[in-house]
């Protein structure tokens, strides 16, 4: 074995030492604060750049976790010279203010350090919190909060899990889930699927621009826009459903006994009612309308591209 073959394994153990080394030294520096709730709050939390997680704790204990770091900017992706400095700034004066019955976290004034620090929260807060969360770029998820959400993420995907009240998701680009909503639901994304069960009636009105729409447990009226992508809805009626996919198959399950107005269209693709319906109308292979059990809210139907199924 030659000098330098031998000094191989050497040489690779100290690069990755020195790997190591730097990966320890840019680790996210963090800040926690504690606090009480006096009663029922509203919760606040804005965040440029940086996932957001919000979940009920026990009692009228608050707890806000934020995971600071300077993020690369510019044509070379460098970060600026005190860099450092507004990590530490935040570190020390933590973006977190409970003013009477709204905690307010995650407001910087200084616009610089807005454009290079990202922040990431964690924050526990009483069940009973009605959360509007904002991140520019990242994450969100909700769970467990018996109160109204407004989840808004210009990219990311958007989670939540067991919520007592109204819910609002928007994001400009991703999924977004909704389990166990026990209220209405409003979500729009630009590029990404929409998935959502509900636990107690409301309204539902779901947009994509890409993917597709899954809604289980609907007991409320329906909007659902697909650019492009399927549709699947399942629930009781109790308001119009109005189903529109440009291009994906569109399946409608309702109790055996709905009664219904029935207007469903598929420029290519077939159309099927199941045989346990009353149907009263007219069909063709690309339009079927009439009555279903006697006729009741509107069931309108529209896809470009794709199968209808009504069962």
């Amino acid at each position: 074995m030659t000098h330098i073959a031998r000094l191989r394994p050497i040489i690779l153990l100290a690069f990755l030492v020195l790997m190591l080394g730097s990966a320890s030294a840019v680790a996210d520096d963090t800040f926690e604060e504690k606090l009480t709730a006096p009663g029922t709050i509203s919760l606040n939390v804005d965040t440029g750049s940086g996932s957001i997680k919000v979940t009920s704790g026990s009692g009228r204990d608050i707890t806000v976790i934020g995971k600071v770091k300077a993020r690369n900017n510019g044509w070379f992706g460098k970060k600026p010279d005190n860099a450092d400095e507004m990590v530490q700034s935040v570190l020390d004066n933590p973006p977190v203010e409970l003013d009477g019955d709204v905690l307010n976290v995650g407001p910087i004034e200084d616009r610089s350090v807005r454009k290079y620090v990202s922040i990431s929260y964690e924050i526990t807060v009483p069940a009973d919190t009605s959360v509007h969360a904002d991140s520019g770029s990242g994450s969100v998820l909700i769970t467990n909060i018996a109160a109204a959400v407004n989840a808004d993420t210009g990219c990311g995907s958007i989670k939540l899990q067991n919520i007592g009240g109204e819910v609002t998701a928007d994001t400009g680009s991703g999924s977004i889930v909704a389990e166990g909503v026990a209220g209405g639901f409003h979500g729009d994304t630009g590029s990404g699927s929409i998935t959502v069960s509900q636990s107690a009636p409301g309204d539902v009105f779901a947009d994509t621009g890409s993917g597709a729409i899954k809604l289980t447990g609907v007991i409320g009226a329906v909007e659902a826009d697909a650019g492009s992508g399927s549709i699947s809805v399942q629930g009781e009626q109790t308001g119009d459903w109005n189903l529109d996919s440009g291009s994906g198959s569109i399946s409608v399950t309702l109790p055996d006994d709905a009664a219904f107005d029935l207007d469903a269209e598929s420029r290519s693709g077939g159309i099927r009612v199941a045989d346990h319906f009353a149907f009263d109308g007219s069909t063709s292979k690309k339009h079927v309308k009439g009555t279903v059990n006697g006729g009741g809210p509107e069931l309108r139907i529209d896809t470009g591209s794709g199968a209808v199924k009504v069962k």
